[in-house]
């Protein structure tokens, strides 16, 4: 059995073994696979323009940067409807919050993180992923002002655990990443509430405290027993950027792994579409497009095209506009059509009127499509109702 994964030709290590299926390894005068052993044959690499290699995991090496290869077709393919996966997808979040607040409380008493129920809850996430994606998608769309940092905890989980299966990763290993998600801001506990949710701007000494809720959430960590190294990188890189600016570290894009940049990208557009005290979350589309902005210079690109692909131009929750005068919320996403979502209507925007909820699947509706995203709080539309 084989595990072909990608890695930068600068993290390429001693003992890995390169696949046949590097594209143009073929081209040079080196066997196009088998072990690395010397630090030569990097070299010889490297001067044949190759910027990455795909290994083999099973045979060599693994490594905290590798990448699964670029996904040729979506791999979000729902195997239950979203009704039917909605009841027990419910009955896990709610798990959720009840797991997340009892351990944010033990951690608040200094006590250590029984990992076990992580698991177990990171497991019922992964399950639910499985059957339909959309379903917990749905349900992290629901928010409260007032519960940010446990909704925010558990979003991230789901986020994570869909853009990594969606990227290919194997089972095992979306686990730890679902795992290391869920307890990424565990920290925070422990900054004061006067920072923690203070409505207007933190004074400098503020923001260093607040900042410190990493090395507060790695201490943690590091004293609860079964805690994986996916976890602590995702822990301690969720806030750190490509071009330094980052913290605790500072760390630059070659030094951070591809765990932590993966957790920099959930965390951030969950974060942003969040509403919070002191300011209102943004739409999920215009959430795609500050992203892009971002990838620039702090987060990976080609990861936020490849997290746009997995979410889609519409992701759910999204209130938009359609063609025959409605509008609604998107309710359910198509892999393979991007741009054509199931949609809860709910809106006239010609009348200004709320309509009797229906459904609408746009990959069957032909004669329909989506003129533009809206803003549900300019037309006093609370989604939470209709979600």
């Amino acid at each position: 059995m084989s595990l072909i994964k990608r890695i930068p030709i600068d993290k390429v290590e001693l003992g890995m073994y390169v696949s046949d299926q590097t594209p143009g390894i073929d081209k040079g005068e080196l066997r196009p696979k088998g072990f690395i052993r010397r630090w030569e044959t990097v070299d010889k690499l490297t001067n044949m323009g190759l910027t990455e290699l795909y290994i083999d995991t099973h045979k060599g090496l693994d490594s905290p940067f590798t990448l699964p290869l670029p996904p040729k077709n979506a791999t979000l393919q729902a195997t239950v409807s979203l009704e039917q996966e909605r009841e027990q997808a419910q009955k896990v979040y709610a798990e959720a919050k009840n797991l997340v607040n009892e351990l944010m409380n033990n951690v608040k008493m200094g006590k250590a993180i029984d990992v076990g129920p992580v698991e177990g809850l990171a497991d019922d996430i992964n399950n639910s992923v499985l059957n339909n994606h959309n379903a917990l998608l749905c349900l992290s769309a629901i928010r409260e002002k007032d519960q940010y940092l446990l909704e925010h905890s558990i979003n991230v989980g789901i986020l994570m655990g869909v853009f990594s299966r969606f990227l290919g990763y194997e089972q095992e290993l979306v686990h730890q990443l679902v795992t290391g998600a869920l307890l990424h801001d565990i920290g925070k506990v422990r900054v004061p509430n006067h920072i923690l949710h203070k409505p207007g701007k933190l004074t400098e000494d503020e923001w260093q405290e607040m900042k410190r809720h990493v090395v507060y959430g790695q201490e943690t960590l590091l004293k609860s027993e079964g805690i994986s190294e996916v976890a602590l990188s995702i822990c301690g890189m969720h806030h750190e950027r490509l071009d330094g600016t980052g913290y605790p570290m500072g760390l630059k894009e070659f030094e951070i792994n591809s765990y932590g940049k993966l957790a920099a990208i959930v965390d951030v557009y969950d974060a942003i579409t969040a509403s919070r005290v002191y300011h209102d979350g943004k739409p999920p589309a215009e959430a795609m497009q500050l992203l892009m902005d971002l990838s620039n210079d702090h987060l990976d690109r080609d990861l936020v095209l490849q997290f746009i692909r997995c979410m889609s131009v519409y992701p759910v929750g999204s209130f938009v506009e359609l063609s025959n005068g409605s509008a609604g919320i998107v309710i359910s996403t198509h892999p393979l059509e991007p741009v054509q979502p199931t949609v809860k209507v709910i809106y006239n925007v010609r009348h200004n009127k709320h309509e009797k909820p229906s459904i609408i699947d746009l990959a069957k509706e032909t004669d329909i499509t989506i003129l533009d995203a809206l803003h549900p709080e300019q037309y006093d539309i609370a989604l939470n109702e209709f979600i």
